[in-house]
């Protein structure tokens, strides 16, 4: 005997159907709504800081972690860095510089380590200017305070014109003014000038 349909199977059978093609076309929907989220960007929150670093390097020219390298008439070898430098729009070849860094070795071992906040350096003519809290640092132990240093790499001669304290073996001391050099064997010396002041501290 066969079975008569009812009306509420062929509802639900419509139902039925309709969810069938109802929910992909909803999942797709869903799925479009959340591309067009994510890709949407609010340009207001990128551009002001692409702006300015474009802008800054646009304006300034610099040098990140420059290094210049050579060796003076005597045979003393020079490492002058620094963390950034500016080349002079007129010539190039001269910087200004932060956070740099001089190191000299002279051929009997000896050494010596600058640091300064900021500086100059001329790198046709070796010629260096280091200011602001200068710190000079040798390999015999001694470490000296001052605010400028100036002079040649090429002949070595560089000068502190102003106060220079510090301390080291003999005890600590102050001087007007202190020169570094090389001797006639090409050794690096300091002599300080312009009246020295030493406080003897003895060895213990």
């Amino acid at each position: 005997m066969a079975r008569i349909p009812h009306r509420a199977d062929n509802l639900h059978s419509r139902i039925v159907r309709l969810i069938r093609i109802l929910l992909p076309i909803s999942a797709l929907a869903l799925l479009s709504t959340t591309f067009l989220l994510a890709r949407r960007v609010n340009p207001e929150d990128a551009i002001p800081i692409a702006e300015v670093d474009v802008s800054e390097r646009a304006r300034e020219r610099q040098l990140t972690m420059p290094r210049f390298t050579g060796v003076s008439r005597e045979g003393t070898s020079f490492d002058l860095s620094a963390r950034v430098a500016r080349p002079d729009a007129g010539d190039p070849r001269r910087m200004s510089a932060d956070a740099m860094e001089l190191v000299l070795s002279d051929p009997a071992g000896g050494r010596a380590q600058v640091r300064s906040d900021h500086g100059h350096v001329d790198t046709a003519t070796r010629q260096v200017e280091l200011d602001g809290a200068v710190r000079i640092e040798t390999s015999t132990g001694y470490r000296m305070d001052t605010d400028r240093i100036e002079g040649t790499l090429g002949r070595l001669d560089v000068v502190a014109p102003g106060e220079v304290t510090g301390d080291g073996p003999l005890g600590t001391f102050r001087a007007g003014a202190l020169r570094i050099d090389e001797d006639a064997t090409g050794a690096v010396r300091m002599v300080f000038t312009d009246g020295v002041n030493l406080l003897y501290r003895p060895p213990t």
